[in-house]
């Protein structure tokens, strides 16, 4: 047993997922190997831990916080977060937390709809950083893009609002979730994002409604597979596709999207010479 991983590995032993206050020590566990992991071995050893043990740690947390889709132990996450807050960078815990939040928030949008989502899980995932979260957990931290719709929370103003051109990949990835989510929504969203004067990306934009054209859930969070679980599926209906080519004909310079056409799986050709303005 590497002496880094000694602590995990015994709290893993002898964690009942059952028991949260295990789980609370096993929070603690993983925090305290993957510093001493990278402590003494550096970047590359901090990285083989994390892949090693992420997987069983995020799988116990996950079956503490939940008893199917209907019955999640919402409390017991928000003490988690609290315990280890996104964005300040002191632990090593959101690479965990932010993986069964947002798994939470994409079971309770689907089974419950939006309103059922806690408030507090919204700005739980708004608050994760690639500089103090890693961008494993940022990537998965996306899933926020579920809480469309909610009568309380604005997701697409508070996206477009803290959107600048260091964000943006940020922004794709909520694009991503919410059109998995709901896809006229993110036809909305799309349409606020490239009248933004912070994008730069424009086309780019369009890898995230690609997925859905391909699959009904999307690749993060990892390590989990929710059509196990739920039963869902989405798609983009001929007249979102429509809609879709009026709003890229509206914002981008036809020759723009004429050069680029075969690079995506949307008209582009038709969107420029349709609703195009030479």
């Amino acid at each position: 047993m590497a002496r880094d991983t000694a602590t995990l590995t015994t709290a893993l032993k002898e964690t009942t997922p059952e028991n949260q206050t295990d789980v609370y020590t096993l929070l603690a566990a993983w925090d305290k190997s993957i510093e001493t992991a990278l402590e003494r071995g550096g970047g590359d050893r901090f990285r083989e831990v994390a892949r090693q043990y992420r997987p069983q740690v995020i799988d116990v947390v996950d079956t503490a916080a939940t008893d199917g889709p209907r019955d999640i132990d919402w409390q017991f996450l928000q003490e988690c977060a609290e315990a280890y807050p996104p964005g300040v960078g002191d632990h090593h815990c959101s690479q965990v937390l932010a993986n069964v939040v947002a798994r939470c928030v994409i079971r309770t949008r689907i089974d419950q709809g939006p309103d059922a989502i806690p408030g507090w899980t919204v700005d739980y995932l708004m608050g994760i950083t690639v500089e103090e979260d890693t961008e494993w957990a940022w990537e998965g931290a996306a899933a926020l893009g579920w809480a469309v719709g909610h009568s309380d929370i604005a997701i697409l103003d508070r996206v477009v609002d803290r959107l600048d051109t260091k964000s943006e990949p940020w922004a794709m990835e909520i694009l991503k979730h919410v059109a998995f989510a709901d896809p006229e929504t993110a036809l909305v969203l799309l349409e606020r994002l490239l009248q933004s004067p912070d994008t730069r990306e424009d086309l780019v934009y369009l890898r995230s409604l690609e997925k859905v054209t391909k699959q009904d859930v999307p690749d993060f969070p990892q390590y989990w597979e929710p059509q196990s679980e739920l039963d869902y599926s989405v798609t983009i209906t001929d007249e979102q596709r429509e809609r879709l080519l009026g709003i890229l004909g509206a914002a981008i310079h036809p020759e723009r999207l004429r050069k680029f056409d075969e690079q995506f799986e949307f008209d582009l050709q038709r969107a420029a010479d349709t609703y195009g303005s030479e």
